[in-house]
C-alpha cells in the first residue's frame, strides 16, 4: 500500500493518536471520541466524519468487529511523525534542517547537554537504516 493521502491537520492527528493509542486491537469510533472529549468538548458526530475521511484518505484501515468497525493506523507513529516534521520543513524552510534548527535557537546559546544531545541525533542520523520503532507491516 502507498503512503496515505495528504497531510494531517492539528485535529486529524489527534484522531490518530487515540488510534495508536489503542494498539495493537485498534479503535472504535466511540474509543476516539472517548478519547478526544475527554480532553475538549467534541461532537461524535465530528468524530465519526474526520475517521472517516481519514480511512478514505489511506491513514487509518478498518475491519469488521462487534457490528462495527475497529480502525487502525496504517503507519507507526513514529514514520507518520517523521513525514509530517519534513513535510514541514520542506514548506517552510525550504527543504533545510539546519534552517529549522537555527530558527528554533533564535540566537540562544546552547549548554552542553543539548549540544551533546544534538551531536548524538546528528551521528544516528549518519547511521545505516535501523527497524524503525512502531511500525506495522
Amino acid at each position: 500500500m502507498g503512503r496515505p493521502d495528504g497531510n494531517l491537520t492539528a485535529v486529524q492527528l489527534e484522531i490518530m493518536e487515540a488510534v495508536w493509542a489503542s494498539e495493537p486491537d485498534g479503535a472504535t469510533v466511540g474509543d476516539v471520541w472517548g478519547r478526544i472529549r475527554a480532553a475538549r468538548p467534541v461532537t461524535r458526530t465530528t468524530v465519526l466524519n474526520l475517521v472517516d475521511r481519514l480511512h478514505r484518505r489511506g491513514w487509518l484501515r478498518r475491519r469488521k468487529a462487534d457490528g462495527g468497525y475497529r480502525y487502525q493506523a496504517v503507519e507507526g507513529r513514529s514514520r507518520t511523525l517523521s513525514h509530517l516534521a519534513g513535510q514541514f520543513v520542506e514548506s517552510y524552510f525550504d527543504g533545510s534542517a539546519s534552517n529549522l534548527v537555527m530558527s528554533l535557537l533564535g540566537g540562544r546559546p546552547l549548554d552542553e547537554k543539548d549540544i551533546e544531545r544534538l551531536r548524538q541525533i546528528l551521528d544516528e542520523s549518519q547511521a545505516p537504516d535501523a527497524p524503525e520503532e512502531g511500525t506495522r507491516a
